[in-house]
């Protein structure tokens, strides 16, 4: 764990630099830089039953997403989901890209604060075994420029599935007093299962 964290794969040498201004270097830098907060997106529910005001994720399956240039030179993106009980609006801000990243046909989930029109700026993920950004508690991290919680997050949990972690406790101290061994520690930390973790 204290080899550099340019060991690991995507950390090229421009995100070295943007790491060390928070204070990580090695890829056991990496994984004790402790979430400041967690969202609480683990509320999923069926589009028909959101209610305005709610934080909550929805998953379902992309309709349409497009790009709607303003008067005023602002582009907007707008975009419609779907599931068996309904369909739901989602608009983001000046993040083109969004549609080359989001496809109609993918399935999705969407999470943040219902409003009166749907959700405005949701977190969005492509669905996949384990996600990492939506319908969980997601941590939230100290950040700098050029390093956002989204890429920490990606990043962590690729070093947690590929690095060996050494215990660093006996395990008859560990059963004496019912510790979670220091890999699965980590994991809870960053990706806890529920609040009790």
């Amino acid at each position: 764990m204290l080899n550099k964290v340019s060991k690991l794969p995507l950390i090229g040498s421009a995100f070295v630099s943007r790491l060390e201004k928070l204070e990580i270097k090695t890829i056991h830098d990496l994984l004790y830089h402790i979430p400041v907060r967690y969202d609480d997106f683990s509320l999923v529910s069926k589009i028909s039953e959101v209610k305005y005001n709610q934080t909550v994720t929805i998953t379902g399956t992309v309709k349409e997403i497009k790009n709607i240039f303003t008067r005023r030179k602002y582009v907007l993106q707008k975009g419609v989901v779907y599931d068996e009980t309904g369909e739901i609006k989602a608009t983001w801000f000046n993040q083109r890209f969004l549609v080359n990243s989001i496809h109609q046909g993918d399935k999705i989930n969407l999470s943040g604060k219902i409003e009166k029109d749907g959700f405005k700026s949701p977190e969005f993920e492509i669905v996949k075994n384990f996600c990492l950004h939506t319908g969980r508690l997601v941590p939230v991290y100290a950040e700098t420029a050029g390093i956002s919680s989204k890429w920490l997050r990606s990043r962590i949990y690729n070093a947690l599935k590929l690095i060996e972690i050494d215990e660093t406790l006996d395990e008859n101290i560990l059963k004496e007093h019912h510790l979670l061994d220091l890999k699965t520690a980590l994991f809870q930390i960053h990706f806890p299962d529920n609040l009790e973790m």
